[in-house]
Protein backbone atom coordinates (compact mmCIF):
# COMPACT_ATOMS: atom_id res chain seq x y z
CA UNK A 1 0.00 0.00 0.00
CA UNK A 2 2.86 2.36 0.85
CA UNK A 3 4.44 1.60 -2.54
CA UNK A 4 1.16 2.46 -4.31
CA UNK A 5 0.99 5.79 -2.46
CA UNK A 6 4.58 6.63 -3.41
CA UNK A 7 3.88 5.71 -7.05
CA UNK A 8 0.79 7.94 -7.20
CA UNK A 9 2.72 10.77 -5.55
CA UNK A 10 5.50 10.44 -8.11
CA UNK A 11 3.01 10.41 -11.00
CA UNK A 12 1.30 13.46 -9.59
CA UNK A 13 4.60 15.30 -9.50
CA UNK A 14 5.14 14.49 -13.17
CA UNK A 15 1.75 15.63 -14.45
CA UNK A 16 1.29 18.81 -12.41
CA UNK A 17 2.15 21.83 -14.57
CA UNK A 18 5.05 23.97 -13.40
CA UNK A 19 2.99 27.15 -13.77
CA UNK A 20 -0.65 26.47 -12.95
CA UNK A 21 -1.65 30.01 -13.95
CA UNK A 22 -0.56 29.39 -17.54
CA UNK A 23 -1.46 26.50 -19.76
CA UNK A 24 -0.32 26.18 -23.35
CA UNK A 25 -2.95 26.67 -26.00
CA UNK A 26 -3.77 23.27 -27.44
CA UNK A 27 -5.03 22.16 -30.86
CA UNK A 28 -8.37 21.49 -29.13
CA UNK A 29 -8.48 25.12 -27.92
CA UNK A 30 -7.89 26.29 -31.49
CA UNK A 31 -10.64 24.05 -32.87
CA UNK A 32 -13.09 25.33 -30.26
CA UNK A 33 -12.13 28.94 -31.08
CA UNK A 34 -12.53 28.36 -34.81
CA UNK A 35 -15.88 26.63 -34.44
CA UNK A 36 -17.14 29.32 -32.07
CA UNK A 37 -16.34 31.98 -34.69
CA UNK A 38 -18.61 30.02 -37.01
CA UNK A 39 -21.54 30.72 -34.66
CA UNK A 40 -21.40 34.48 -35.09
CA UNK A 41 -24.39 36.09 -36.78
CA UNK A 42 -22.18 36.84 -39.79
CA UNK A 43 -19.84 33.83 -39.78
CA UNK A 44 -16.64 34.21 -41.75
CA UNK A 45 -16.20 31.93 -44.76
CA UNK A 46 -13.32 31.06 -47.05
CA UNK A 47 -9.81 32.08 -46.10
CA UNK A 48 -9.84 34.33 -43.04
CA UNK A 49 -6.69 35.95 -41.71
CA UNK A 50 -6.60 35.76 -37.93
CA UNK A 51 -4.21 38.17 -36.26
CA UNK A 52 -2.32 36.51 -33.41
CA UNK A 53 -1.82 39.48 -31.11
CA UNK A 54 1.18 39.41 -28.80
CA UNK A 55 3.43 41.64 -26.72
CA UNK A 56 6.95 41.35 -28.18
CA UNK A 57 8.47 42.54 -24.89
CA UNK A 58 6.89 39.65 -22.98
CA UNK A 59 8.65 36.32 -23.62
CA UNK A 60 5.54 34.32 -22.59
CA UNK A 61 3.33 36.21 -25.05
CA UNK A 62 5.88 36.03 -27.88
CA UNK A 63 6.41 32.28 -27.36
CA UNK A 64 2.67 31.62 -27.31
CA UNK A 65 2.27 33.60 -30.55
CA UNK A 66 5.00 31.55 -32.25
CA UNK A 67 3.50 28.31 -30.92
CA UNK A 68 0.04 29.29 -32.18
CA UNK A 69 1.37 30.14 -35.61
CA UNK A 70 3.11 26.74 -35.78
CA UNK A 71 -0.02 24.91 -34.58
CA UNK A 72 -2.12 26.60 -37.25
CA UNK A 73 0.45 25.97 -39.97
CA UNK A 74 -0.78 27.01 -43.41
CA UNK A 75 -4.32 27.26 -42.10
CA UNK A 76 -6.80 25.79 -39.65
CA UNK A 77 -9.96 24.48 -41.32
CA UNK A 78 -13.20 24.76 -39.41
CA UNK A 79 -16.50 24.43 -41.21
CA UNK A 80 -16.66 26.78 -44.20
CA UNK A 81 -13.55 28.75 -43.23
CA UNK A 82 -9.81 28.35 -43.10
CA UNK A 83 -8.06 30.50 -40.52
CA UNK A 84 -4.70 31.78 -41.76
CA UNK A 85 -2.41 32.97 -38.94
CA UNK A 86 -0.66 36.34 -39.01
CA UNK A 87 1.51 37.55 -36.12
CA UNK A 88 0.50 41.07 -35.01
CA UNK A 89 2.37 43.07 -32.38
CA UNK A 90 0.01 44.71 -29.90
CA UNK A 91 1.18 48.17 -31.02
CA UNK A 92 0.22 47.32 -34.63
CA UNK A 93 -3.37 46.11 -34.10
CA UNK A 94 -4.99 49.31 -35.37
CA UNK A 95 -3.48 48.79 -38.84
CA UNK A 96 -3.87 45.01 -39.04
CA UNK A 97 -5.89 43.76 -42.01
CA UNK A 98 -7.48 40.70 -40.42
CA UNK A 99 -10.89 39.07 -40.13
CA UNK A 100 -10.51 38.29 -36.42
CA UNK A 101 -8.01 38.56 -33.59
CA UNK A 102 -6.53 35.88 -31.33
CA UNK A 103 -5.05 37.43 -28.18
CA UNK A 104 -2.15 35.68 -26.43
CA UNK A 105 -1.63 35.71 -22.68
CA UNK A 106 0.78 38.20 -21.18
CA UNK A 107 -0.32 41.31 -23.09
CA UNK A 108 -1.61 42.91 -19.90
CA UNK A 109 -3.04 46.43 -19.86
CA UNK A 110 -1.93 46.99 -23.47
CA UNK A 111 -4.88 44.79 -24.49
CA UNK A 112 -6.95 47.99 -24.31
CA UNK A 113 -5.39 48.81 -27.71
CA UNK A 114 -6.94 45.62 -29.05
CA UNK A 115 -10.33 46.52 -27.56
CA UNK A 116 -10.18 49.84 -29.40
CA UNK A 117 -9.20 48.10 -32.66
CA UNK A 118 -11.97 45.49 -32.46
CA UNK A 119 -14.47 48.27 -31.83
CA UNK A 120 -13.21 50.37 -34.76
CA UNK A 121 -12.90 47.42 -37.16
CA UNK A 122 -16.02 45.58 -35.92
CA UNK A 123 -14.04 42.32 -35.66
CA UNK A 124 -14.18 39.55 -33.04
CA UNK A 125 -11.41 38.70 -30.61
CA UNK A 126 -10.87 35.28 -29.02
CA UNK A 127 -8.42 34.26 -26.30
CA UNK A 128 -7.66 31.72 -23.61
CA UNK A 129 -6.83 34.60 -21.25
CA UNK A 130 -10.19 34.78 -19.46
CA UNK A 131 -9.11 37.87 -17.47
CA UNK A 132 -8.98 39.80 -20.76
CA UNK A 133 -12.57 38.76 -21.52
CA UNK A 134 -13.65 39.81 -18.03
CA UNK A 135 -11.97 43.21 -18.50
CA UNK A 136 -13.70 43.73 -21.86
CA UNK A 137 -10.48 43.73 -23.91
CA UNK A 138 -11.59 40.62 -25.81
CA UNK A 139 -15.04 39.35 -26.81
CA UNK A 140 -14.72 35.60 -26.27
CA UNK A 141 -12.67 33.36 -24.01
CA UNK A 142 -12.15 29.64 -24.51
CA UNK A 143 -11.16 26.85 -22.14
CA UNK A 144 -11.19 23.29 -23.42
CA UNK A 145 -9.93 21.44 -20.34
CA UNK A 146 -11.25 19.79 -18.25
CA UNK A 147 -14.41 20.62 -20.20
CA UNK A 148 -15.21 23.09 -22.94
CA UNK A 149 -16.21 26.51 -21.63
CA UNK A 150 -16.92 29.57 -23.76
CA UNK A 151 -17.23 32.92 -22.03
CA UNK A 152 -18.50 36.00 -23.90
CA UNK A 153 -18.33 39.57 -22.71
CA UNK A 154 -21.68 40.99 -23.91
CA UNK A 155 -20.54 44.62 -23.77
CA UNK A 156 -17.33 43.91 -25.73
CA UNK A 157 -19.33 41.89 -28.26
CA UNK A 158 -21.80 44.75 -28.73
CA UNK A 159 -18.96 47.30 -29.06
CA UNK A 160 -17.31 45.08 -31.70
CA UNK A 161 -20.52 44.47 -33.60
CA UNK A 162 -20.29 40.74 -32.89
CA UNK A 163 -23.53 38.86 -32.40
CA UNK A 164 -24.07 35.16 -31.88
CA UNK A 165 -26.70 32.72 -33.08
CA UNK A 166 -29.40 32.05 -30.49
CA UNK A 167 -28.56 28.34 -30.43
CA UNK A 168 -24.94 29.18 -29.56
CA UNK A 169 -25.90 31.61 -26.81
CA UNK A 170 -27.54 28.74 -24.93
CA UNK A 171 -24.14 27.01 -24.74
CA UNK A 172 -22.02 29.92 -23.48
CA UNK A 173 -21.58 31.96 -20.34
CA UNK A 174 -22.23 35.65 -20.87
CA UNK A 175 -20.70 38.32 -18.66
Amino acid sequence: MKLLGMTLLALGAVIVPTDPARADVTPKDLQVMARALGFTEKPPTGEVTIGIVYAPGNPQSAKEADDLQKLMGDGLKAGAMVLKPLLVKIDDVAGADVGAFLLTEGVGADASKLAAATKAKQKPCVTTDIAQVQSGACVMGIKSEPKVEIIVNKAAAADSGVGFAASFRMMITEL
